[in-house]
């Protein structure tokens, strides 16, 4: 009698076991500290890996507008279809309130309690003059920049800011990356297809569909460089700065690093709580969408993840998810209200300037509006506009711009680290979750355009 063969063991799943080890939170915070290291030590390799980088960079950016395009106009369509959508507009302006109250009070707190900008010590002020006189052509572009023309003055309030908003070529902004006014064309026309008869809707709505899965396949494959575009990044990063900016505003950047530690931990306790899944296994679901934005250093170029995020792993409501996300990415802008709170209080502190409860208070509420309008900006741009804060309060943002620029790069990360958390832990809070299940809550699948069934 022959003895039973032995079953073969299954072969080793090399792709899975890839994908684990590089979406791991430690394989982030590895790459970020060897990153920091190449770029101390071997300042010169950093440089020259720096445009493959970039090149990768390009790549992710390149999906973001078709996928804004296909996703928004689709859930605006259906949910125009849906009587009972207008509610979710009530909760973003409650979000966006909380959001913004909530931002002010934990980043004045840190700042206040930490006394990041006193500094005691005679020659690290000595070190500070120095390093500031040595950046006096920042000082002075900054000031020319700051003292426009009488002609240009009158461009300027809330009027010409909604105007500018506004575009005159939808083909223009999306050739020129206008995120903003691609949204506002996004959200009009479908408003716009949400009335067309289904009929006529249909075959636009299969094109949309393919876009929108296109995008998806496409930042699948983008991920698995993530890790090493990460590590190359951090290092031409950190040799371009050296490590004496990072000494100098070393209390600055641990209370922007603390706030923005404390928004993304609070983001994974929402959405631990609103998906039902545990507070670890959500903190490694979000390791792509995190990498992203470091990465990226860019909010609007992570709406793809933050969708991917809430939709693919989370299973929340993809047609809530893809209209919600892009609306409130260009509202709850957490990470500019950090740093216009943070370092307004740093300058004060830096010169010795007590501020009173009014003007803490003045601080919080320009700081919520002046970030409104950040959107789609780069960081220096985001940066320039802390001397509008300043300037109320009577205190020298001039000289002291030339640090927050030389510390632009961490600080811009930490940024859009607290500004995707906030928008996906809110997309969490106010989006129905779907579990397992197949279906929308949006029109019956009888009445739902054909879009919505595929994604399904």
């Amino acid at each position: 009698m022959s003895t039973p063969k032995p079953v073969e063991a299954r072969a080793f799943n090399w792709r899975g076991a890839l994908r684990r080890v590089l979406r791991s939170p430690l394989t982030t915070i590895f790459m970020i500290g060897a990153g920091i290291l190449c770029g101390l030590h071997y300042p010169e390799l950093s440089h020259a890996m720096g445009p493959a980088a970039h090149a990768y960079l390009n790549l992710l950016k390149m999906v973001v507008l078709p996928f804004l395009v296909s996703s928004v106009i689709f859930s605006i369509t259906s949910m125009v279809q849906d009587p009972q959508s207008v509610r979710y507009l009530g909760k973003i302006a409650l979000a966006v309130l909380a959001v913004s109250f909530i931002s002010v009070m934990v980043s004045g707190t840190l700042a206040t309690i930490l006394q990041q900008g006193q500094i005691d010590d005679p020659q690290s002020r000595i070190q500070l003059g120095q390093f500031i006189n040595s950046q006096g052509t920042v000082s002075t572009d900054l000031e020319l920049t700051l003292a426009p023309s009488d002609a240009d003055t009158k461009t300027v309030g809330p009027l010409s800011i909604f105007l500018n908003l506004v575009p005159n070529n939808v083909f223009s902004a999306l050739a020129s990356g206008e995120a903003i006014q691609v949204l506002l064309f996004c959200l009009l026309f479908g408003l716009a297809m949400g009335n067309v008869p289904r009929s006529s809707s249909t075959t636009f709505a299969g094109v949309l569909d393919a876009v929108y899965r296109s995008c998806i396949i496409l930042t699948n494959w983008f991920i698995w460089a993530l890790p090493f575009t990460t590590f190359i990044l951090i290092a031409d990063q950190t040799a371009k700065m050296g490590a004496e900016p990072l000494k100098l505003m070393g209390g600055f950047l641990l209370v922007m690093g603390l706030a923005s530690a404390i928004a993304m931990a609070t983001a994974f306790a929402i959405v631990s709580i609103r998906s039902g899944r545990s507070y670890w296994a959500s903190v490694k679901a979000f390791q792509p969408l995190l990498m992203v934005a470091i990465t990226t250093r860019s909010t609007v170029a992570s709406l793809p993840w933050i969708i991917n995020l809430l939709t693919e792993r989370l299973r929340f409501s993809a047609v809530v998810v893809e209209l919600l996300v892009p609306l409130q990415a260009a509202l709850l802008r957490t990470g500019p209200i950090f740093l216009y709170t943070i370092g307004t209080i740093f300058i004060a502190q830096l010169y010795g300037r007590s501020l009173s409860i009014a003007d803490l208070t003045l601080v919080g509420v320009v700081a919520s509006l002046l970030a409104l309008t950040t959107t789609g900006m780069s960081g220096i741009v985001i940066l320039s506009q802390m001397s509008i804060l300043c300037g109320y309060l009577k205190l020298p943002f001039e000289a002291a711009f030339a640090l927050f620029v030389a510390v632009d790069a961490v600080t811009d990360t930490f940024m859009t680290l607290a500004s995707v958390s906030t928008v996906a832990a809110s997309t969490a809070a106010i989006a129905p979750h779907e579990g397992h299940k197949d279906s929308h809550p949006v029109p019956a699948a009888s009445e739902a355009p054909v879009l919505s069934e595929a994604r399904s």
